[in-house]
């Protein structure tokens, strides 16, 4: 059964674009922010990356822009993993504004050596996608 992380944040004011609302790139880092946090809440840190010798990084993120934000407003970000392969992994995560969506972002992410060549998930974080995921195979 698939986990979902929630993560909080208000837009601040350098954010903003010309025209008064959050600058589409800026949603980017609200995602990065999320992954991150969802990684924390399952006690990996970057320290553990380090110890590994393997680091995630974003192959691809195909994102859908449906509503503008504006400084102050509280947005909720939900991150879920929904699948995981020997050295990557598919994360769908959607912006709320309240109960209004504002941005989903469909994530892969592969997980690279300190070469920077794609390595297999260490096994502490696959038995962690594991008990998130429930794998069809």
């Amino acid at each position: 059964m698939e986990k979902t992380f929630r993560t909080e944040l208000e837009v601040r004011g350098y954010e903003l674009d010309s025209f008064g609302h959050v600058n589409h790139a800026n949603y980017l880092s609200y995602l990065e922010f999320a992954r991150w946090k969802m990684l924390e809440a399952e006690g990996v840190t970057l320290k553990n990356f380090q110890a590994w010798g393997r680091f995630p990084v974003i192959a691809s993120i195909e994102i859908q822009y449906l509503k503008p934000t504006f400084m102050g407003d509280v947005l909720t970000v939900e991150t879920k993993l929904v699948d995981y392969r020997r050295s990557s992994m598919q994360l769908q995560q959607t912006i709320f504004k309240g109960d209004a969506k504002v941005v989903t972002a469909k994530v892969r992410s592969v997980i690279v050596s300190g070469e920077g060549r794609p390595a297999e998930l260490p096994e502490e974080l696959e038995k962690k996608w594991r008990a998130l995921v429930e794998k069809s195979e």
